[in-house]
């Protein structure tokens, strides 16, 4: 079912690219900062790394998806014992970017799949869960089609690993480069 639904993503992106006034790839880097309390006591916040990639398709209006990967070392509250978490959201959803000459505003909404892996000595977790995303930045275009990113977001991901509900999301602040063709 994964791999028919890859498929069928891939030939839509692929059908919409081929129409698409714009079409732009970036490699980014954010800083997280987690929401839930209990998180950040364990793990603190960090740098997450990613890319994304966008269409334009109608007069700024565009689809946009990425992914990130956040890996952190924490302690247990009460065991102080060593443990590790890595989260992976993959994200898509639509982009309005205000279209300007040499600086581009936007602002988008999303709808993402925040997996998510804990391991410690008490035992390891990999789980998945629907979370939503919503961003806003600024494009510097810089020479040809290369561009400088700056952006922040904000990520809501309310997972159950566990019977323990916990958000997943938090902000982020981050900066990319990236072409657009």
């Amino acid at each position: 079912m994964k791999k028919i639904t890859a498929i069928i993503a891939s030939i839509v992106f692929l059908s919409v690219s081929a129409i698409a006034a714009d079409f732009m790839v970036e490699l980014k880097t954010s800083y997280f900062a987690p929401s839930e309390q209990i998180f950040k006591d364990v793990y603190g916040s960090g740098m997450t790394i990613g890319g994304e990639i966008g269409i334009t398709l109608w007069k700024g209006l565009g689809i946009w998806a990425g992914a990130d990967y956040f890996s952190r070392k924490g302690e247990l509250t009460f065991t102080e014992e060593s443990t590790k978490i890595q989260i992976i959201p993959l994200y898509a959803g639509i982009r309005y970017q205000f279209q300007q000459e040499k600086i581009a505003p936007y602002i988008g909404l999303g709808i993402g799949y925040f997996r998510f892996k804990e391991t410690n000595p008490i035992g390891k977790v990999e789980e998945g869960d629907i979370g939503y995303i919503g961003q806003v930045g600024c494009l510097f275009k810089v020479v040809g089609s290369l561009f400088f990113d700056i952006k922040g977001s904000y990520s809501y991901c309310k997972a159950k690993p566990m019977d323990i509900k916990a958000d997943m999301g938090g902000l982020k602040a981050g900066i990319g480069i990236g072409f657009e063709f």
